[in-house]
């Protein structure tokens, strides 16, 4: 079959503004049904993804990053559309994670080579997401990054230049100056509890990494049908930095008292007050009561 590709290229994306792009993507796909989508909004953005199964596309391509392909993930999961990778946002969390090239030229070559792998996602109160998302002080990281990437000026500036380590750097300023960092959290798991914790973060990963330094759970993989998580319980200020400076080298908390790991097909948290539940750097849920599940080989990306 013949393939048709459509490429959404986030203009927002970090590197993403290159005005010579979509003639260097139309030159890597020389002699490809081809079609270019630069979407203006959001809502553009899912038009230009939900459309591609009806449309006959057999290659969806993400240019940005792990926000736009939260888009397309749930646009096409349990289609025949294939999901490609062209990393241009700040952490590029699953094309790091499957080992896409960041440079465009080699990005394009695995996209054209199309050797395909069959993925998991994770269903959250009826959303999808791919990579890793969480609750806590991880929220609240990735929405105030989020709103330094959308805005103007300096913040904006120190974003581009800092790329995926705002977000260690911004966990320290949020873990030392923060007001509201504690959740009270119920967690179980496959139906059995887990426990009642004070928790300053509860993570729940399809992959090992999130904002692609940071390595809460170094065992989750994206294809074996199972959900890990990691629940960091509150102790000194001081203590939770230095747990998630060791999760920067590769996973070192592990022995930490203050990390208890948890992994199952399905995970349910129940916390006392509302809590903002990110997946894949994007808020899918805010609530009290949060349930998580994994759906098998539910997505086909190219890698």
């Amino acid at each position: 079959m013949e393939r048709k590709i459509r490429i959404i290229i986030n203009p927002a994306a970090r590197r993403g503004n290159q005005a010579d792009l979509s003639a260097q993507l139309r030159a890597e796909f020389m002699g490809y049904q081809l079609d270019i989508r630069i979407p203006r909004t959001v809502a553009e953005t899912i038009a230009a993804a939900s459309t591609a199964p009806g449309d006959g596309i057999t290659d969806l391509v993400i240019v940005g990053g792990d926000g736009t392909i939260n888009i397309a993930v749930n646009a096409i999961a349990g289609t025949d559309v294939r999901l490609g990778l062209i990393p241009y946002g700040t952490a590029n969390d699953l094309a790091n994670y499957l080992g896409i090239p960041e440079q465009l030229p080699g990005a394009c070559e695995t996209v054209r080579r199309a050797a395909t792998r069959l993925l998991d996602l994770v269903e959250v109160n009826g959303k999808l997401f791919i990579t890793a998302g969480g609750l806590g002080v991880v929220s609240q990281v990735a929405v105030a990054v989020n709103r330094f990437k959308a805005s103007t000026g300096t913040a904006r500036a120190i974003c581009r230049a800092l790329g995926s380590l705002i977000y260690t750097l911004y966990s320290f300023i949020v873990l030392l100056t923060g007001r509201k960092i504690y959740t009270t959290v119920n967690i179980s798991c496959d139906g059995h509890s887990i426990g009642r914790f004070t928790s300053v973060a509860v993570f729940v990963n399809n992959q090992p990494t999130i904002g692609k330094t940071i390595m809460p759970c170094p065992a989750a993989r994206s294809d074996d049908g199972e959900l890990t998580g990691l629940l960091l319980e509150r102790r000194s200020r001081l203590g939770t930095i230095w747990t998630v400076i060791l999760m920067t080298l590769r996973g070192a908390h592990t022995r930490r008292r203050d990390a208890i790991d948890f992994a199952g097909k399905q995970i349910t948290v129940c916390s006392e007050a509302p809590a903002t539940f990110i997946g894949d750097g994007e808020v899918l849920a805010c609530t009290r009561n949060l349930r998580l599940a994994v759906r098998p080989c539910a997505i086909r990306v190219i890698a």
